[in-house]
C-alpha cells in the first residue's frame, strides 16, 4: 500500500515537473551551442511567507451552552438605574466575600452599607438574605473602607447551604427553560411554572397586616412553593435575572382602598412590561397578567401609574426615571390562556373559551420577542 502510494506522489511530482519545464522540441538544424552550467525553470520569485490553503473565514460563532449555570451575582439595569453603579459594585464585594467564607468587604460609607445589606440580599441572592446579618455596630459598620457581617449560621454550614441552593437553583432552571430561549420565552415558560407550581399563603398575608415578617422573603417562597405577592415576584424575578433577563419588581397601591401590591417588571428589546406571578396563581393558566402594559396593570386592578414604585419603596432617597410599559404587542394573548409553548417556531399556543364555553386555540406569533 505503502509503495503504491508513493509511485502516485512520484508520478505526480514529475507530471508537474514536465509541465512546469516544458520547451519547444531543438532545431536539428541550428548550429550546436555550449550547454548552459544551469537552466532554471521559471525566473526566481522572493520565497512566500506563508502559504494559505483556503481563503480565510470569519470566526465561528459560539455555541450557547447545553445548561445553564448558577451566577452568583446578579443585578438588574433598574438596580443600576435607580441605586447607582456604586452600590451595585458594592453587593458585588458582599458577595465574593460570602463565597470566600469572609466576614468583610470593600464598601465606601455606612450608608451604602445598610441600603445595600437591605435593599440587594433578598432580590438578588435569596439565601444571603437568611444566612446573613449586619454586623453588630448598626451605628458604624464601615471603618477605612471596610464593612463587616455576622453569619446567622454556624459558618463552617455556609458552603453546605450554598451549594444546596445553588443545585436548587440550577434544578429550577434547567428543567423550565432551554439556554437558547428568547428573554420572552423564559418569561412566559417561568410564568407557566409559578402558575403550576406554586400557591397563595393566605395566613401569611394575615400576619404582614398585623406588622413586619422577618421569615416574609423568597427563600421561604422557593423551599414552601407559597408565598404573598412580595415574596412570589422576588422569586420570579430572580429566576429571570438567572437567565439572563433584566428583571425587578414594582409596586403599586389601590386608591380606593390602599391596598398595596408587588409584581415583576421586565425589560425586553429595550421595552418594559409588567408580569404579576401572583395573580397567575389559580387561574388555569390566564395569560392576563403577562407582558402588560401601565394602561393594563391599572385596568386589571387599580393600580395607577401615580402609585408605581420600581425596585425601592423609599424614592425620596433613591428617585428611579420615569418607567413606562407602553407596548402592547402582547395584547392578543391577554384574553387566554396557556397552551403550549412552541420555541422552534415562535409561536405561543393559546386556549381560549366562548361564551358557550366552547375551546378554541390560537397561535400567537411572537417572532423578534
Amino acid at each position: 500500500m505503502h509503495k503504491r502510494i508513493l509511485a502516485i506522489l512520484l508520478t505526480v511530482l514529475f507530471a508537474f515537473s514536465a509541465a512546469c519545464n516544458t520547451k519547444p522540441p531543438a532545431d536539428t538544424t541550428a548550429e550546436p551551442t555550449a550547454e548552459p552550467t544551469a537552466a532554471p525553470t521559471s525566473a526566481p520569485t522572493a520565497e512566500p511567507t506563508s502559504v494559505p490553503t483556503e481563503a480565510p473565514t470569519a470566526e465561528p460563532t459560539p455555541e450557547l451552552p447545553t445548561r445553564f449555570v448558577f451566577k452568583p451575582k446578579v443585578s438588574s439595569v433598574y438596580q443600576q438605574e435607580v441605586f447607582g453603579q456604586t452600590m451595585i459594585d458594592t453587593w458585588y464585594n458582599f458577595v465574593d466575600a460570602v463565597m470566600a467564607g469572609e466576614t468583610t468587604f470593600a464598601c465606601p460609607d455606612n450608608d451604602t452599607y445598610n441600603w445595600m445589606m437591605g435593599q440587594f440580599r433578598d432580590p438578588c441572592f435569596p439565601l444571603l438574605y437568611e444566612i446573613t446579618d449586619y454586623c453588630y455596630d448598626r451605628n458604624d459598620p464601615v471603618k477605612d473602607g471596610v464593612a463587616s457581617f455576622i453569619y446567622t449560621i454556624p459558618e463552617d454550614e455556609v458552603p453546605k447551604r450554598i451549594a444546596e441552593f445553588i443545585e436548587f437553583i440550577e434544578g429550577i432552571l434547567n428543567e423550565v427553560l432551554k439556554t437558547d430561549y428568547s428573554d420572552f420565552e423564559k418569561c412566559a415558560a417561568l410564568y407557566k411554572y409559578f402558575a403550576d407550581n406554586f400557591t397563595y399563603d393566605y395566613d401569611m398575608f394575615d400576619r404582614t397586616q398585623q406588622g413586619y415578617v422577618f421569615e416574609a422573603c423568597s427563600m421561604r417562597c422557593f423551599r414552601e412553593c407559597k408565598g404573598i405577592c412580595a415574596e412570589l415576584s422576588v422569586a420570579y424575578s430572580y429566576l429571570l435575572m438567572q437567565a439572563g433577563v433584566e428583571a425587578s419588581v414594582m409596586s403599586g397601591q389601590r386608591e380606593f382602598d390602599h391596598l398595596g401590591h408587588q409584581w415583576s417588571y421586565v425589560r425586553i428589546n429595550g421595552k418594559d412590561y409588567h408580569i404579576d406571578p401572583t395573580y397567575a396563581l389559580d387561574t388555569y393558566d390566564s395569560l392576563s397578567y403577562l407582558m402588560m402594559t401601565d394602561d393594563r396593570r391599572e385596568v386589571m386592578d387599580g393600580f395607577p401609574v401615580s402609585t408605581f414604585f420600581a425596585v425601592s419603596l423609599y424614592s425620596r432617597e433613591h428617585p428611579h426615571p420615569d418607567y413606562a410599559a407602553t407596548d402592547d404587542f402582547f395584547a392578543p394573548i391577554w384574553d387566554c390562556h396557556f397552551e403550549a409553548l412552541y420555541p422552534d417556531e415562535d409561536i405561543l399556543r393559546c386556549r381560549r373559551y366562548s361564551e358557550g364555553l366552547e375551546k378554541e386555540y390560537f397561535d400567537f406569533d411572537y417572532s423578534g420577542y
